[in-house]
């Protein structure tokens, strides 16, 4: 008896030893949501925000809404943010944008591509 419940432990541990290896594997493979605080790329918005300033007409009359960013690959952001300009007749506008962005030696952010209203 006592030799039959040895073997049934035994297969008991390795059956836990194998899901629990089975269980890190497989939650390394899952991306997990990163923990609120300390933002990745602090710096994408404000790169694009300033690109985007410059290529409006009416820079001074130019307002940053809010944005949100996602990141789509390694060190390469997407940007989409909500502005209010002055459009090149006086008429106040709002519209989305959205910039791609890399992020460049020394932590410094550099749009590739902006996406403006017509």
């Amino acid at each position: 008896m006592i030799l039959v419940l040895s073997r049934r432990i035994r297969a008991a541990l390795s059956a836990a030893g194998l899901l629990l290896t089975a269980g890190t594997v497989l939650a390394a493979d899952l991306e997990m949501p990163r923990p609120r605080g300390k933002d990745e790329a602090p710096g994408a918005p404000v790169a694009c925000r300033k690109v985007v300033q410059g290529k409006l007409p009416n820079p001074d009359h130019f307002k940053w809404d809010g944005s949100t960013y996602r990141k789509v690959a390694e060190d390469a952001y997407s940007v989409v943010a909500d502005v209010e300009y002055m459009g090149a007749d006086g008429a106040q506008r709002k519209a989305k944008i959205q910039c791609d962005v890399i992020r460049a030696p020394e932590n410094r952010f550099v749009v590739t591509k902006v996406r403006l209203p017509e």
